[in-house]
């Protein structure tokens, strides 16, 4: 699967709810594809946005917004593996954290991370964290209907390969980019 395709179905399964992009290829193809109020776009910042959305998840809990997602990829998320325990520990139940899987740091060359022999699902579960893997757009779109319904923090582990589509450097002021994100929050929770 590419990970054009997977930003598409994310975006079309979740059109208003929180988005919080890791950095790089993702950030860009997102931004093109669809840029959004609702996606905060963590530029530069490998192994955040799990905490980030953590915290969005649980200042959210009950909101009208639903859902908060976190697009992650494998390096960034291996950065910041402990907050895996506490996701689990903190128990939101509505947080969904993609992991969008290429097997590389494709930030900086498509240096090959050690996700092959990482199995994130059962760490997640292990964590207290629902889990599944997916390989196509088809069953990633099932996993993200499963994870809207679960009640309590979901990991979705997506392989994708190492395509990358054409995107312009998303080259904002981050300060900005955090506001235009917590305006949308205040003015739609």
């Amino acid at each position: 699967m590419r990970r054009w395709d997977a930003l598409i179905a994310v975006a079309d399964a979740f059109p208003r709810e929180p988005i919080i992009v890791t950095l790089g290829g993702t950030t860009r193809e997102l931004a093109a594809l669809r840029r959004s109020p609702n996606h905060l776009y963590v530029l530069d910042s490998m192994g955040l946005p799990p905490a980030i959305g953590l915290g969005v998840a649980l200042g959210l809990e009950g909101s009208s917004l639903g859902k908060t997602i976190v697009l992650e990829g494998d390096g960034s998320l291996l950065m910041g593996l402990s907050t895996l325990a506490t996701i689990g520990l903190a128990r939101p139940s509505n947080l969904i954290l993609l992991i969008l899987d290429n097997g590389t740091y494709g930030a900086t060359g498509n240096q090959p991370t050690a996700s092959s022999v990482v199995d994130f699902a059962r760490m997640a579960e292990a964590c207290g964290i629902a889990a599944t893997e997916v390989d196509d757009v088809n069953g990633l779109k099932s996993a993200l209907d499963w994870a809207r319904a679960a009640d309590r923090a979901v990991l979705i582990r997506a392989r994708i390969d190492t395509t990358v589509e054409k995107a312009p450097f998303l080259l904002e002021d981050p300060v900005v980019l955090g506001a235009t994100f917590a305006d949308y929050i205040a003015r739609n929770r």
